[in-house]
Formats: structure tokens, C-alpha cells, sequence
């Protein structure tokens, strides 16, 4: 329940909209001046994988001004972990102070380059994985726990960084907690089925991940 008041904090939403404003101008930039070339790409590039027929074929059905539309969502909504590393620890720290009040250390740039890093890694992964695999996307029911499993995969680790490294070591919080952190992620993932919604997802799961995470570190004191 503290989650969920959270989002409506007026200093989280601000630090919320930042982050989406960002990659939405990005990705507009890239898909204005590149949307002909992605779209070539992915026309070609299906033909080698599985179902590749069937999936081109459906792809000449919806149109390739709606496919654009498409992946272009998926990217905005795949770098929010990236944009947000900029302004994670406004969020942070206000749910330390109304809920927690732990002792955090002072935010540096080094920890703001290094949570960057961590997010862009973690994309760079899901892009890959998402290149050979995507064809699951047009499998019905599999594409929804494909959706959720990329999203986790992609969304997990950044999550775990940006809720902890104010407070505690990252990689040990993940150790410690690993099976339950999945299961959060996987979890609260389910926000970017929900449109419009979907494009303030790492908040949504930052809050909770921040909740499950502090929560912790206080009951260890």
C-alpha cells in the first residue's frame, strides 16, 4: 500500500516524467531520421528466423507506419532504466525519509555514471537476446511470459542498483535476495501490458523494488 501512495508523491512524479520525456525525445530523433532503415532491416531479418513467412506477412498486413509505431514504443519503454539512472536518487531518498530513515550516503557522479553503465548493459543484453528471439512476440499466450521474462531480464538489475546503492552493496542485496527479486520484477513487470501506464513502468517498479529493498536493509539493523 505504501507503493502505491508513493507513485502520486509529487517529487517522485516529477523525477518520473523527466526520464520519459528523455527517451521519448530520443528515440523520436533515431525513428524520424532512421524509421525507413529499421524497417528494411526488420523486413529482412525476419526471413531467417522462425516463422519468418508468417510473421512478414503480418507485418505487410498491419502496415509498416503501425510496426514503426510499435518497436518504436518498445524502445522508449526499454531505455526508461537508462534515463531515469540520471535522477534515481531524488526517488530514493524521499521514500527513505517518509518510510525508512535510513542513513544513505551522498550521491556522486561516479555512482550516477556507474548506474548509467549498469542500465545500458542490461539493455544491450535484452536487444540481443530480444534480435534472436523476438519471433515469440507471435506466439499467443507464450509472448505474454516471453514479455514478462524480457522485461525482467532487462529491468533487474538496474532496479537492484538504483533502489540499494545509496544504502548498501548492490551485488550483495542481489545475492542475498535473488529469488525474491525476480519474482518482484517478474511480477510488477506486468505494468507494461497496461498503454500509457507502461511509459512511467520503471518508476512503477523502482517504488517497489525501493519499498522491498529498504525494508530489508531496516530490519537488518
Amino acid at each position: 500500500m505504501k507503493a502505491l501512495v508513493d507513485l502520486f508523491d509529487g517529487k517522485i512524479l516529477k523525477y518520473t516524467f523527466l526520464p520519459f520525456i528523455l527517451s521519448i525525445l530520443f528515440w523520436g530523433v533515431v525513428f524520424y531520421f532512421f524509421s525507413d532503415n529499421i524497417y528494411a532491416f526488420l523486413e529482412g531479418y525476419v526471413s531467417y528466423i522462425p516463422f519468418g513467412e508468417s510473421i512478414k506477412n503480418f507485418l505487410a498486413t498491419i502496415g509498416s507506419g503501425l510496426v514503426i509505431f510499435i518497436f518504436y514504443y518498445l524502445a522508449v519503454i526499454s531505455t526508461l532504466g537508462v534515463f531515469s539512472s540520471f535522477f534515481i536518487d531524488h526517488i530514493v531518498i524521499r521514500i527513505n525519509e517518509k518510510h525508512y530513515n535510513l542513513t544513505p550516503k551522498k550521491p556522486t557522479f561516479n555512482d550516477t555514471l556507474k548506474g548509467v553503465l549498469v542500465s545500458i548493459k542490461s539493455f544491450l543484453i535484452y536487444f540481443v537476446i530480444f534480435i534472436f528471439t523476438f519471433f515469440f512476440l507471435f506466439i499467443p499466450v507464450v509472448n505474454i511470459l516471453y514479455q514478462l521474462f524480457m522485461w525482467s531480464l532487462l529491468n533487474k538489475k538496474p532496479l537492484v542498483f538504483d533502489s540499494s546503492y545509496l544504502f548498501a552493496n548492490p551485488d550483495e542485496i542481489e545475492k542475498k535476495y535473488n529469488s525474491k527479486i525476480w519474482a518482484l520484477v517478474f511480477l510488477t513487470s506486468i505494468v507494461y501490458f497496461i498503454p500509457i501506464v507502461s511509459l512511467f513502468g520503471y518508476t512503477f517498479q523502482l517504488v517497489f523494488m525501493t519499498h522491498f529493498v529498504l525494508k530489508k536493509l531496516k530490519e537488518e539493523k
